[in-house]
């Protein structure tokens, strides 16, 4: 045997998958022969401590399944009973979800997104009566911590422990004894501190001040004294590593250092144990890290080799661990176009969680942003040979990638670890970042034909679509992006640049949404040309139809159509979907004979033709989310029982 040969765990993932026998003595092989490699030891030794290797999922269940919520800024009760999360679809309200009865109820009286504010962070009390939310006022814009009661049927009345308009305070974690909440705070300079809240007079102790990318979730260890959390390395990578700190003001020790990204998951219910989720062998995993008096003892242990990309919603008293799971199917695909005859081809999957592609203008690449555990890598993927480049980038996140006419860059709003939001440069070659206009949460950016201008939706005031020349800096309205009574969706240059089509989303009142979401009661597919001049009219839906104003619209080659997709039902409770061609001429728009039921709509649906109009690029599954619960995977809490 070659000493540096690699050992075959992927061989024993496939045979523990079909419930084959043969994984045991593979992992066996690993122990006994590859002594010197001790991650593969270490994802071995998990393996074989789980017993039936035929049950690759042992020990874990679904709790909630299907559901339109980011349960991720939630956490759920020491009982197990509840979840808390907030409703991000339809109201912002806080809302309690009861695991037994799969009922769910809100605890804030938003009736829809006009509400006079929304909840963002909640945690449970000891005794799962209370709940600690994060609420932002939006007039005067104000952010409040505030405590509910759970018991009763309808909405309770909250109890505000804090008000603020100069800074952010996020509840994460309750201390066991009721008295204190774990809290992040964020401040208007972009700065920002861990610290505790007294529940009962509101004070607010500060421990430690950090830059403006701050921890993702703190947790109180058991014995109330210490809180583990997470932080980044530096200001400019993804990496993530563990600290806990001493409530009383004590020291802070940095627990969980490794070149990987480290993300804390709790503590056991005992406080011996550190739980993390941590991406070092490959994938991502939990291990779990003996600790005692607020100092690691000894090295870190794994407990589960693959969770998958996961954020954790905390641990019950009897030490199950609940996490949110991104369930979606969602993915990239490829598939021939006849837009005369109005039909579709085989379509060909290319990519499992990828967003916003774009064709370059040779129609030979495809880019398109592709989510990763500790950030996001920029995906260039050659057509014609299936090469696939994955470019890693120092970016907390960029929005939808834009080729230049040469291929040689793309452009996209952005912002580094280590920088303000701005549009960047992206070089095709090497992936190398760089400041290329001003522009704060920019969507979308549009490159003129010659790559001599951009074009954005212009912030801070976001009233504006505009044109940016990049060689003199100069900024030139092309149309208003909001207005009295009506706000445009994204906007999509034409391939000559001679328009700019979006959708304009119209309500009856100025800023009033008179069917609870974003989409108003009319919408109409405006043509603007760039040059100036009045828009015209091409399409003009009302409800219960839509139009997906969010990325479900494409130009053909020719710039004499457009392809948007129609949408019938609620945000978030569709009931159909249909494309459209949509001549600029004042032809009739036409329904193409294509199945789109399964296409991504709204932003997801990003649908791009070829440049020679031969092929689409769209997305297409099932969003949905779920809550696992892991449970009986701590030995040292089994062995108790």
């Amino acid at each position: 045997m070659e000493e540096h040969a690699e050992p075959d765990c992927g061989r024993a993932e496939c045979y523990t998958k079909l419930g084959d026998a043969e994984s045991r003595k593979i992992y066996e092989r690993v122990v006994k022969d590859y002594s010197n490699q001790k991650q593969a030891v270490a994802v071995a030794q998990a393996r074989l401590a789980e017993g039936d290797l035929t049950e690759s999922v042992k020990g874990d269940r679904v709790v909630w399944a299907g559901e339109n919520a980011l349960h991720v800024w939630g956490s759920v009760s020491r009982d197990g009973r509840y979840v808390s999360y907030t409703d991000w679809w339809y109201t912002g309200n806080l809302m309690l979800r009861d695991l037994s009865s799969g009922m769910s109820r809100p605890l804030t009286p938003n009736k829809d997104w006009e509400g006079e504010g929304s909840a963002v962070s909640s945690t449970f009390s000891p005794d799962g009566k209370p709940v600690a939310y994060a609420w932002t006022n939006y007039e005067p814009r104000q952010s409040e911590v505030r405590i509910v009661d759970i018991e009763g049927t309808g909405v309770p009345e909250p109890r505000t422990v804090l008000s603020s308009e100069e800074m952010r305070v996020l509840p994460f974690d309750w201390s066991s004894d009721g008295e204190w909440l774990a809290v992040s705070v964020g401040r208007k300079d972009n700065s920002g501190q861990i610290g505790v809240l007294k529940v009962s007079d509101g004070s607010l102790r500060l421990l430690k001040t950090f830059g403006w990318r701050g921890p993702d979730k703190l947790f109180f260890s058991p014995d109330g004294k210490y809180i583990a959390y997470d932080l980044p390395a530096n200001d400019a990578v993804a990496q993530r590593d563990v600290f806990v700190i001493a409530v009383d003001g004590g020291s802070e020790t940095k627990v969980v250092v490794d070149p990987a990204s480290d993300v804390i998951m709790g503590w056991s219910p005992d406080g011996s144990q550190l739980l993390f989720a941590s991406d070092r062998t490959g994938s991502n995993a939990l291990w779990a890290l003996s600790m005692a008096a607020g100092k690691p003892q000894g090295a870190p242990a794994l407990l589960k080799p693959d969770i998958g990309p996961v954020s954790s919603l905390g641990l019950t008293a009897s030490g199950a661990l609940h996490v949110f799971k991104d369930t979606s199917t969602l993915a990239l695909h490829i598939a021939p176009i006849d837009l005369e005859a109005g039909k579709l081809g085989t379509p060909i999957v290319k990519s499992y969680r990828a967003a916003r592609p774009d064709w370059s203008r040779d129609g030979k690449y495809l880019a398109y942003k592709k989510g990763d555990i500790g950030g996001f890598v920029l995906a260039i993927r050659n057509v014609e040979t299936g090469e696939l480049r994955e470019i890693p980038t120092a970016l907390n996140y960029f929005s939808e990638p834009r080729w230049s006419p040469d291929g040689r860059w793309l452009a996209a709003g952005a912002r580094p670890f280590k920088g303000k939001r701005a549009i960047y440069r992206f070089d095709a070659d090497t992936g190398e970042v760089s400041f290329l206009a001003p522009g704060r949460h920019v969507s979308r950016v549009e490159v003129s034909p010659d790559g001599e201008k951009i074009y954005y939706g212009y912030h801070p005031d976001n009233e504006s679509w505009v044109e940016y020349d990049l060689a003199s800096g100069e900024i030139r309205e092309v149309f208003p992006r909001n207005g009295e009574g009506f706000r445009m969706g994204r906007s999509e240059l034409s391939p000559d640049g001679r328009f700019a089509a979006a959708v304009s989303i119209d309500w009856t009142e100025k800023g009033k949404r008179p069917y609870g979401d974003s989409y108003g009661k009319y919408n109409t597919l405006l043509l603007f040309p760039v040059d100036g001049g009045e828009p015209r009219e091409l399409l003009r839906v009302a409800r219960p139809e839509r139009l997906a104003a969010w990325g479900s619209m494409s130009w053909t080659p020719d710039s004499q159509a457009l392809i948007v997709m129609k949408v019938f039902g609620k945000s978030g409770k569709e009931t159909g979907r249909e494309l459209w061609f949509v001549p600029i001429d004042g032809a009739t728009a036409r329904k193409l004979d294509i199945d789109v039921s399964a296409w991504g709509g709204g932003g997801s649906g990003n649908i791009r033709l070829h440049p020679d109009g031969s092929q689409i690029a769209f997305f297409a599954g099932n969003t949905s989310e779920a809550i696992w619960s892991r449970e009986n995977f701590l030995p040292a809490l089994s062995a108790k029982k």
